[in-house]
């Protein structure tokens, strides 16, 4: 919503300068006692409600409300000074997105922990159906990924040089990430995307860095929804879901001699949290290099970080834990 001068006196947390003429989505408070939420009143003020408390979403804090809410440096930054309303749709999509990536590694744990109660041909197909639609929604990321990053260059961005500022308005960024790594079907050198649309090196460094992985991501996903795949040899052990290393889409993956149940298949879940861990870094990394080389506007709630609940939050968690080489097994 975009608020007017006294709507923002009334909402203290707020830096009314830094909100100024921006469209901002209000989320919960936490002030370290009580939660606090402000909508706008039939009159136009600001009314201001005590919650009891918050199941599922972002909020505002100095400090988490509960150990397992995440602070994720992706949404904190895009809250708190890139908050624009061309933007904002896009932020939210990979909000969404990024919540059924951690509710498929929660139901992957809950269908490993109750295996023994569920037909193994059904289990199989339970742990395939999630497979598949992790790979299609953490495909979509990288085009919502790319739009934020688009929008904020294309609408928000000026160079000083003025060769490049024109530059920079003759060859707007495509909104989808492909366009920008690929070109006649070769994956693009970081110098020819700097130079083709003006960016600065580091941020063309962080598009090439993810790449590859971006265009693994996307075979797979376009296999299953337009060539008819699946993620097929799904093997229930008594530590783990396995797959053959040798098959696509796992072939990729740097396999290591501790991921191994046997000399035939290995453990599924380095494998997730890969792909759940890359698509969050190309988020991370690129929204905050594009940051450090713009001039942003500063901080809407200057000393607040923003915070992610969600009851997912724990599967999440041990993602992290496993893309750090700290766990390779479900029954750890």
């Amino acid at each position: 919503m975009k608020l007017t001068a006294s709507q923002l006196a009334e909402i203290p947390y707020l830096d009314t300068e830094a909100v100024a003429g921006r469209s901002l989505l209000l989320m919960p408070l936490w002030d370290g006692e009580r939660w606090n939420q402000w909508i706008e009143g039939p009159d136009g003020k600001m009314i201001r409600l005590q919650m009891v408390d918050a199941a599922l979403s972002h909020y505002l804090a100095k400090k988490s409300a509960r150990p397992d809410d995440l602070h994720i440096p992706f949404f904190d930054l895009a809250w708190q000074r890139a908050n624009y309303p061309s933007v904002s749709r896009a932020v939210l999509g990979i909000s969404h997105d990024f919540h059924m990536i951690a509710t498929c590694a929660a139901k992957l744990r809950h269908y490993y922990e109750t295996r023994d109660r569920i037909d193994n041909v059904l289990l199989r197909s339970f742990v395939q159906s999630e497979l598949e639609y992790l790979i299609t929604v953490s495909r979509s990321i990288y085009d919502l990924l790319q739009e934020t990053i688009a929008r904020l260059w294309n609408g928000h961005a000026k160079l000083n040089d003025e060769s490049s500022e024109r530059k920079r308005k003759r060859n707007p960024l495509p909104e989808t990430f492909r366009r920008v790594v690929v070109a006649n079907d070769s994956t693009r050198t970081s110098e020819a995307i700097a130079e083709k649309y003006a960016l600065p090196r580091g941020v063309a460094e962080q598009y090439i860095n993810y790449a590859p992985f971006f265009l693994t991501l996307r075979s797979a996903r376009d296999a299953i929804v337009h060539g008819g795949k699946s993620v097929d040899m799904i093997f229930s052990t008594e530590k783990g879901f396995c797959v053959d290393p040798k098959i696509k889409p796992f072939s990729d993956f740097n396999w290591t001699e501790v991921h191994q149940y046997n000399e035939n298949i290995v453990s599924l879940y380095p494998w997730v949290a890969h792909v759940a861990m890359h698509a969050l870094g190309a988020c991370t990394e690129l929204l905050g290099t594009l940051a450090a080389s713009i001039q942003l506007p500063r901080e809407v709630a200057p000393g607040y970080r923003v915070f992610l609940r969600d009851p997912s939050n724990p599967a999440l968690a041990e993602l992290v834990e496993v893309s750090e080489g700290k766990r390779i097994w479900w029954s750890n």
